[in-house]
Parts: C-alpha cells; structure tokens; sequence
C-alpha cells in the first residue's frame, strides 16, 4: 500500500474549516429542532391547560348546582333538628321551674344573685342562732331514775348532735348542680345577650368563690373546738375525719406540747427524722422536714371532685377556633377563585414563546450541571392548590399549637394535658382560739386575729443542678459529692405519698403539678435571682414576658435552698440615700432611653393628633407620687367653636381641705368634659383662708422614704421649640411642659426629707383656673390666696377618705357607668352620649390605664359630675371603712382561684409505681394539687365501623378501636348505649354499661375515667401517626354518612392515613334485607368531588381512578341519590332527624377520618 500523501499546511486548514462548518450547521439544526419540540410541548400544554380549564369549569358548574341541592337539604334537616332542641329545652326549663326545690335558674343572673344572698343570709342566721351544746350538759342526769328527766350526759348530747360535715356536703352538692346546670345554659349563647353572659360568668366565679370559702369555714369550725367536735388521737395531738361523694377531709391538730413523732430525739451522728403525717381517708402520707414547727398548728388535706381551676388558666380555651358558618359550599367558592387564578397563570406560562437566547442558556445548564435532573415546572393544577393549603395548615398549626400561648417550661399546657382524678389539697393552717370553761354554765374564748381560716406560710426552694456538658468527664468523688448535694437539698422539701384514686385508668405516668398563683409566680422568680416584671405581675398579663424572664431547670446554675417564708416579705429594703440614681448611672441609662421629641399643647383644650394615651402613660404616670392619680376624658361634647376638646384632670390627695367649708373665692366650676361654663355661687369677694390649697398638711411624711421609689422611664422627653405659642382658651393656658415640670417638684416634696410648701403653692397657682367667668376675678385674689382648679376642688375631699388613694396605688380610675347623671339637667343627648362611652369603655376593659369617655352635660347648665364622683368616692370610702377587711379576703379569694396556672415549678423528683398505682414527690410548697394525664394517650385509632341493626329497625351499630380500647355502642334516637368496653375498667365505666346516655353524659363518664377520645381542633399539634383531613371537607363527610347510615354500611380502609389531608378514603357497601351482604367499595372523598375507585384494601398500590362509568358527584349525598335502591331511598328520606344528629355529632366528636 502507497504510502499516504503528506497534506500542507493549507489543505489541513481548509479540511478543519470544512469539519467546523458541518459541525456548526449539525448543531443549529439540533438547536432548532430543540425548540420545536419546546414549542410543541408547550402546545401540547396549552391544549392540555385549555382543557384542563373547561373541564374545571364544567366541574364547578355541576358542584355548584349539586351543592346547592345538597346545602338546601342539610339546611332544613339542620332546622328540624334546631326546632326540636329547642322545644326540648323549653320543657326541661319548664320542669325545673316546676320542681319548687328552692333552687334558682341557672339561666336567670336575678335568681342567682337571690340565692347567693339566700345563701350568705343562712349563714348568719345559723351563727346568730349556734348555741355551744356543751353548756347543756349535767352529768348529774345519769344518776336519776325519772324517765321524764332527759339524759343531758356529754355522750348522750354527742350522739344527738348531726354531723357538720353532713349540711356543709348538701350544700356544696347543691351548687355544683347549679353550676353544672349554668354551664349547659352559657353553651347556647344564641338565645341571649353578651351582657347577660358575662353576667353569669361573674356569678359562676362568684360560686365557686365562696364555695372554697364554705370549705373554710367547715375547717374553722371544726378546729374551733377541738375538744367538743375532734378524736384525741394521743396526748396533744387530735384529728377529724369525714368523707363524702364530694369532698373528703382529714384534719390533724398538734397542741404546744404534741408529740408528733415516735422519736423524735435522732442518735448521736444520725439526721433528725421527719415529721410523718398520715391520712388515711385520702390515702395520703406526707413527711416534713424538722424545720417545719407543727407545734400550735394544723394540718388538712382535702380531697374534691370537682376542678374549679383550670378552666381560669391561659391554655384552657382554644385559640383562634374555626368559625361555625364555614360549609362545604363557601369552601368551594373560595377555592374555585384560587384554582382560577392558578390555571389563568398556567395559561399565561404556556401562551408565553420560548426565546432563542432564553433556550441556549437553558441548553448550557444542562450541560454543565448534567449530573443533576432538569428543573420542569408542575402544572398539575391539583398539586399546585395542595402545596398552597399546606402552607395554610401549616400557619394555623402555628397559631393553635403551644408555642401560641407563651408558656414556661414548668407549665402544664392544658391543650394537651387534663386533670384527672380530683383535686388535693394540703393546707398548713393555725389553731383557732379555744373556748375555755369559766363555770358551769359560761365559755370565753380570746379572739386575736380575723375569726377565718388562717394559713401558714411554708415555702422551700430547690433548683437542680445545671446538666453536664457532652464530653465532660467528671471524678466519681465529684459525682458522689453532687449525689449528696442533692439529697440533702432534696431532704428539705417536703415528700408526699399518694395512692391514686382507681376510678381513673392510669394509662401513663401522671404529671404531679401544683396550682400556682401569680403572687407565687412572683415569690419564685424573686427566690431564683430573676428580676420580674412587676407590671405585668400587677395586671396578670405577664405570660409572654414571663417565659423570657423566668430561670429554667437547663440553666448553668448552682444548687441551692432557701427556706425563707416569702421573699416578698423579707426582700431588703435599701436605705433612703441609696434611692436617688448617681448621676453616673444617669447617664448610662439616658443613653440607652429612647427619646421622643413633641410640640407642648395646652391641657385645657388638647389637640386631636396628640397621643395623649402614650404621652400619659410614659410621662405623667412614672412621675405619680403615691396617693396621686389622672383622669383623662378622651370623647367630649363640641365646643364653642365646633371642635371637641380633651382635657387631663390632675387629681390629688389632701386631708385638710373641706369642700363644705371653703370660702366664696372657691367658685364651683361647671368643668364637663367640653368647654368649661362656669357659675357664680355667691357674690362675695372675701380673700381665701391660706390654709386652703396644697399645703404641708397635704403631705405624708409619716410613711419611710422607701415608699417613694425614684423616678424611673424607658422614654426621654424632649419639647421642639415652636414658631408660634399655643392659642389660649378662656379658661387659661396650662402647658403640658408645665405639667410635667410640676409633677417633678412634686415628686420630690413627696420625700420626707425634702419638704417645701412654698413650690406646693405654686403648683397649685398653675393648676388654678384662672380667667374665668366669675365675678372674683384673678386680678381681685392676691397671689397667696390662689383659688386652685376647679379638678382639684371636685375631688380633693372625696379622695382623701377613700381608701384606693393609699400606698402602692399610684393611680385610681372610675368609670362614667358608675357616675349617676342629674336627670333634671341631663338632656336626651348626654345619655345617649353616655351609653356610647359606657359601650366604648367595656372594650377597653383590659387596658392598663382606662379611659374616662365624656358622658356628662354640656356647656349649660351646672355641673353634676364633681358631686357625682363626690358621692361614688364618699360610697366607696364608707364600703372600704366598713367591711376592708372583708373586701380583702374575697379578693384574694377569687384571686387564688382565677388568677393562677397548673405547674411543676415546686415539684421535684416525682415517682410512679404502676404496679400499686402511687406516686411520690417532693414539694416546696404545700397547697393545691393535681395530676395531669395526656388527652390523647388513645390516639390514633385503629378501626372503626358503622352499620344498621337489620333486626331491630332505627338502630345502628358503631364498633371503634382505639390505641389502648375498644368500645361497641348501639346509636338510637333516644341516645346512645355502650355494650361492650374493653381496654380497662372502673366503677364508673361499669354502671355505665347498657344505659342510653346523651353525648355530653357520655362524654363526662368516659372523660372521668380518663378515656377521652373526642379530640379538639388542635390536637394535631400533640400526636404523632394521624393525618388532618380537610375541617369542612370532613364535617360535611359525617353529614352525608349519618344520611345514609340506616342503608349503608361504611369502615375504615388502610389507603387513608397516607392519602393526604385532602383525601379521604372509607369502605362502603349498601345493605338489602334479605339479600346476601355484597363487598365493600372503596370512596374516594375529596372538597371537590366523590367517587368510587378501582382500588381495593389487597391492591398493591394506591389508585385514585374511578371505576368505569363513574359520573362526577359533589359530595357523598349526590353519589347516593344516583345509585341508592328506591327502597333505601326511601329509609333515608323518612330517617328520624333525631336519629341522624346522633350519628354525626358521634362521627363528629371522635373524627375517625383524621385518626384511623
């Protein structure tokens, strides 16, 4: 073979540029071949989307129509049903007006309040009328042979005497079916006013008040005499026993020379033992350390049934809960509008051309990233709208889950947690007086202190020690050591052994906790070192701010103890000098103060762009001096010029002025809430006493300088310089900047040490009204003799013998409902004006500051409203004079009940035997406790079915499994009745069996045995294995089954739980009398259509496809009226309403779709 030719230089060039151009004209070609196919697919798309679209709107036609049909059906099942409750509730009210016990209406707030005072009026009649029966006594008695004579022997006269506990059980039996029956009344609130609801929520928290305070009061008397009424039980030491269906008490009382323990000497080396007290009639043992003194002292524990706390925490309401008028047609709408907007953008995609550039950098990706899969965008349309209502889901899981209520990690979240099995409580109480004999016939007894129930303080602190870090290794003489620092720590607080009740079934570890009230709050951050935020402890609205605040069990802190009784109480108290700030410390505050910047105004006629909310609260309420309080009338009538005027009345206390006594230059100044009026009273021009106004008399310098705090803000206030001064009103100018200028020299003439009465005048002259409408002019007063403001004359007197104007409280408010207006001068506008503030003042109930809304009259005419306030002050000072101290004692009665929280803060190293069922723990604190079960310790479920009873016609059959029991129950018109409960069983659960129960009996019983499976709308937020279906799409699902629940038989099927939260999937089958029982179908239930699948529960795999000639169908409803038998029609068209509200409001409770 010839050798080849050797090509040139120029050959090879050619022959390479021949190569380039067939290589550049191959790759154009596949350039344009690329984006045809691109352009083809996206009119294959458009086609598709097109289709998509008016295969959607032929759809939402047919839904619209199908759901109208179907709504319209509900609806008059749904009122049928209303009008038959409804005339059921007419005749239970009817019967219990006719049952003529002397109980009231639960409904009626008259009656309540009548048996409140019936109530309060038995008890003083009963203590007006109690005679010590020892005074009867003569056991001379015994020796005579007359049968005429009585036996008046003590033992004779014990065994008359009834039992106490007896009246005061009755009692409490009484309330708490009238609460219970108030508690069904304020479920149907549609019937009456918002008023009269909260009407009744006072009066419950008003019951349960004074039924702890019943309690109290049989506890006191018992222990009142405790040689008459308790057993001795060894020398010095006595007890009491009683126990009913409600409550069950055990009393231990210790005398000064009590031997409490078997030995209480320890040997030489070893710890002195614990005081062990045991009650048995609550099986309950509790031990406390040596440093408790039982000497002259009392122990109680109390066992109730009922829980009238935890209803008052912040976790027990749901938050932001679904809206009742949601239905499956409104869902419908809502979500056409959104797939609309979806398929018009999918549109707006396909319709767009593809570019040659846009289609090169797209070739280039790929080929740089060939590793990775393209990047293809969905236009399924039913994805698209999934992704979108997860993301829904997923914020409103975030709204209703616990991180929405901003709770500490030592708080029981009662969203996921119930107490169960009773409340105990474990008081350390002081003896009462004793009577002592002084003849045969007299008894005197040595009353100290209030005739109540009084506690002890007992309070231990204990702090874990901080864990140890990953990777640290630690000595074994290191972590003896700890050991022992925590059981000595431990070993001062208090134990406690309990035997849980077994009407519970104890399916996990209870949670000990205690409820906690927000004084104790406080107690406990102060004892942790954590400076608390006493605002927010004052108002009870410190949650969230007490998360960021409060010491965790996690932080890096040594162990510790205090055994003080309350750190409020023995806080130290610094020294007068050390009150004011250094200058130093000034400045670093100043500069970490945030400064705002205003324009002055005058007080007397405020600008409507003020914020003089904001300007109050930051600026003149931290300068208050104690004893001191501002009124601010926001809504005020128009003045002479048409434009409505707000005014501050700057109040104060003064013991010394009398405003009956005042001279004629002390003018009564109409001052309502528009521009002043004013009226002469008396010509005369005699000069003022000097003693009349602010004067050293106006001081308390009795009261220690550490009661006057200095001045502390979190704001700077800076005035900007105005071109031009403000107008000024013909009453006078008095700047804002004035104000608060007074209000710091007045501030420090409140300290003792520093007292001027020359700079009080002056405040008083600016605070003066000056260059008004009398006939004793400015000019005719000299300077001394300043009349002051006619706000401070209005309420000078008043507040100086109300009580709300003492110490540690700074500011006082009283509403305009309060203030009764003159009717003689009132026009029909004023009271209009006033229902509209006292409407307006209700919604900002909760604020810190109130304001005031004008409500008196206008211009003309005298003023009311100083006499007004003049009597509610005088009436409030009288009350508070009168019965303070009675006052004091309910509020901190209704405080230690509505004001407070369940946690673990105080309890330690908790134990659960589940063999015996006991648990212990340890405690700092005595007083009441719970144990917590979690609610959905029973979820999710396993298997549920719904058929008819074929034998027994109008009856259905529900069978349902849960995580840990099972339970079949036969549904009827009437109610429903359990047959058969397996998983566990109490007493309760016993008797139960084979009665036909109503939902909520049904639901209490099953709840008191702690089974609760009727989940609440977030209680996907606390379990795990349970798939949300769609709320409406579900709801609506039950509506539909409990149509067809005497024809169809529906079940669980194992495609739901993975098929997606807007999926449902159930077996159905219809059944026929006489006629051989056919399989089960699988349907497909979705928000917008219903259909039956080719998918069976042994398919390999999932398929949503309908069967051949499955037609569209809206809903459950609509596929049955198409393929159901006549007969069967014909069952649910003559279906006892009853009957099926039963079936959904069971379906509806348990919600099998989401949990099986």
């Amino acid at each position: 073979m010839p050798p080849k030719k050797k090509l040139s230089k120029k050959e090879k060039a050619r022959l390479e540029a021949e190569q380039a151009e067939l290589l550049r004209i191959e790759m154009e070609k596949e350039k344009l071949k690329k984006l045809e196919e691109a352009r083809q697919r996206k009119k294959l798309e458009m086609e598709q989307a097109k289709h998509r679209q008016q295969q959607e709107v032929a759809e939402n036609r047919l839904r619209r129509a199908q759901l109208k049909d179907s709504m319209k059906f509900f609806d008059a099942v749904h009122t049928t049903i209303e009008s038959i409750k409804a005339g059921e509730r007419q005749e239970c009210d009817w019967e219990k007006f006719m049952r003529c016990n002397g109980l009231p209406n639960a409904a009626s707030p008259s009656d309540l309040r009548k048996y409140i005072h019936q109530w309060h009026a038995d008890i003083a009649q009963r203590q007006l009328e109690a005679r010590n029966w020892l005074l009867r006594t003569d056991e001379r008695t015994l020796l005579t042979q007359d049968a005429n004579v009585p036996d008046l022997t003590r033992s004779s006269l014990r065994q008359q005497q009834g039992n106490l506990g007896d009246v005061y059980a009755q009692r409490i039996k009484e309330v708490l079916g009238i609460l219970n029956e108030l508690d069904e009344s304020l479920s149907y609130t549609r019937s009456r006013s918002i008023h009269v609801a909260a009407d009744l929520v006072k009066l419950k928290t008003e019951m349960r008040v004074f039924l702890k305070q019943h309690l109290d009061e049989f506890t006191h008397k018992t222990m009142s005499h405790i040689e008459r009424d308790m057993e001795i039980d060894r020398p010095g030491v006595s007890k009491h026993i009683y126990s009913s269906s409600v409550f069950q008490s055990f009393i231990w009382t210790f005398s000064k020379d009590a031997q409490i323990a078997v030995n209480p000497k320890a040997r030489i080396g070893e710890q002195s033992a614990h005081n062990e007290i045991d009650f048995p009639t609550i099986e309950m043992n509790i031990s406390l350390p040596p440093t408790v003194l039982l000497q002259s002292s009392a122990l109680r524990g109390l066992w109730l049934n009922y829980d009238h706390f935890s209803d008052y925490c912040s976790s027990f309401q749901l938050r932001h809960a679904r809206s009742e008028n949601a239905t499956i047609l409104r869902q419908t709408k809502r979500e056409w509008r959104k797939r609309k907007e979806i398929l018009q953008s999918m549109l707006d995609e396909c319709a767009r051309d593809i570019p040659l550039s846009e289609l090169e950098q797209l070739t280039q990706e790929q080929h740089s990233a060939s590793s990775q899969p393209p990047r293809e965008r969905s236009y399924d349309v039913d994805k698209l709208y999934a992704q979108y209502e997860d993301e829904l889901n997923k914020a409103r899981r975030r709204a209703v889950g616990p991180e929405a209520y901003g709770m500490l990690e030592t708080d029981v979240n009662l969203r996921k947690y119930r107490i169960i099995g009773g409340v105990y409580c474990i008081d350390f109480l002081e003896t009462p007086q004793q009577d002592k004999q002084l003849n045969a016939r007299s008894f005197i007894r040595t009353v100290s202190a209030a005739n109540s129930l009084m506690h002890k303080d007992y309070y231990q602190t204990y702090k874990p020690p901080p864990p140890v870090l990953p990777g640290v290794r630690r000595l074994p003489e290191e972590i003896e050591a700890e050991m022992r620092m925590i059981e000595a720590a431990l070993d001062k607080l208090a134990l406690v052994t309990l035997q849980l009740p077994d009407s519970v079934i104890w399916f996990e570890p209870p949670i000990a906790c205690r409820w906690e009230t927000h004084i104790e709050t406080l107690e406990s951050e102060l004892a942790d070192g954590v400076k608390p935020d006493l605002a927010a402890a004052a108002t009870a609205t410190a949650t969230a701010t007490a998360a960021a605040t409060t010491a965790t069990p996690t932080e890096a802190t040594p162990l510790s103890t205090n055994a003080q009784p309350s750190p409020l109480k023995s806080s130290p108290r610094a020294p007068p000098k050390h009150q004011l700030r250094s200058q130093k410390s000034d400045l670093a505050a100043i500069q970490t103060q945030a400064l705002r910047e205003i324009g002055d105004f005058d007080l007397r006629a405020i600008p409507a762009n003020v914020d003089l909310y904001g300007l109050v609260k930051d600026f003149v309420v931290p300068r208050l001096p104690q004893g001191f309080c501002v009124r601010l009338e926001q809504q005020t009538p128009q003045s002479s010029n048409g434009q409505p005027q707000r005014q501050v009345m700057f109040l104060a206390r003064q013991t010394h002025v009398r405003l009956g006594q005042r001279s004629a230059a002390m003018q009564d100044v109409a001052t309502g809430t528009g521009a002043a009026t004013t009226k002469q009273q008396t010509d005369s021009t005699q000069p003022a006493s000097k003693s009349i106004g602010i004067g050293a008399e106006f001081l308390d310098s009795a009261g220690p300088a550490e009661l006057f705090p200095p001045l502390c803000f979190d704001k700077l206030l800076k005035f900007r310089s105005q071109t031009r001064p403000p107008p000024v009103t013909p009453r006078g100018c008095y700047l804002f900047s004035q104000l608060i200028e007074d209000m710091d020299r007045l501030w420090r003439m409140q300290l003792p040490r520093e007292q001027q009465e020359q700079l009080l005048h002056e405040i008083s002259e600016q605070l003066s009204a000056s260059g008004s409408q009398h006939d004793v002019t400015e000019e005719d007063l000299t300077e001394d003799v300043r009349p002051l403001s006619q706000e401070l004359v209005e309420v000078l007197q008043p507040a100086a013998a109300a009580a709300a104007f003492a110490y540690y409280t700074g500011i006082s408010f009283v509403r305009d409902t309060q203030l009764k207006t003159n009717e003689t001068e009132t026009t029909p506008k004023s009271a209009a004006e006033s229902l509209d503030s006292s409407e307006d003042d209700d919604d900002n109930e909760d604020s810190l500051l109130e304001l005031l809304e004008g409500g008196d009259a206008d211009g003309g005419g005298e003023s009311s409203t100083g006499g007004t306030l003049q009597q509610v002050l005088s009436r409030n000072s009288n009350s508070d004079n009168c019965d303070s101290e009675a006052r004091r004692q309910k509020l901190s009665s209704t405080a230690a009940i509505t004001q407070g929280k369940w946690s673990t803060r105080d309890v330690h190293d908790t134990k659960f035997n589940e063999d015996k069922l006991s648990i212990q723990f340890r405690t700092g604190r005595l007083g009441i406790f719970g144990f917590a079960l979690n609610k959905y310790s029973n979820m999710p479920y396993q298997t549920w079915d719904l058929r008819p009873d074929l034998k027994n016609p109008g009856t259905i059959l529900f069978s349902f499994t849960a995580s840990l029991i099972s339970l079949d129950m036969t549904i009827t018109e009437s109610g429903y009745t359990v047959n058969n409960f397996q998983g566990g069983s109490t007493q309760v659960i016993t008797d139960m069996l084979g009665k036909t129960l109503s939902l909520a009996e049904l639901k209490a019983t099953l709840i008191l045995s702690a089974v609760d499976i009727f989940p609440d709308e977030d209680a996907f937020c606390y379990t795990e294995g349970s798939c949300e279906k769609n709320y409406v799409m579900e709801m609506h699902t039950y509506a539909c089954i409990s149509t067809l629940a005497l024809s169809h038989n529906f079940s669980w099927s194992r495609w739901n739980l993975l098929a997606g939260s807007r999926t449902a999937v159930l077996l159905v089958r219809e059944l026929m009398e006489g006629k051989k029982v056919p399989y089960y179908s699988t349907l497909l239930v979705t928000p917008l259509k219903t259909s039956i699948i080719d998918c069976t529960e042994v398919s390999a795999s999932f398929n949503a496809v309908g069967i051949p000639g499955m037609e569209y169908y809206a809903d459950l409803y609509q596929l049955s009226q198409a393929h159901a038998q006549p007969v069967n029609m014909e069952k649910q068209r003559t279906m006892s309403p009853i009957l099926r509200d039963n079936v959904a409001s069971i379906l509806i409770g348990i919600r099998p779709l989401s949990f099986c």
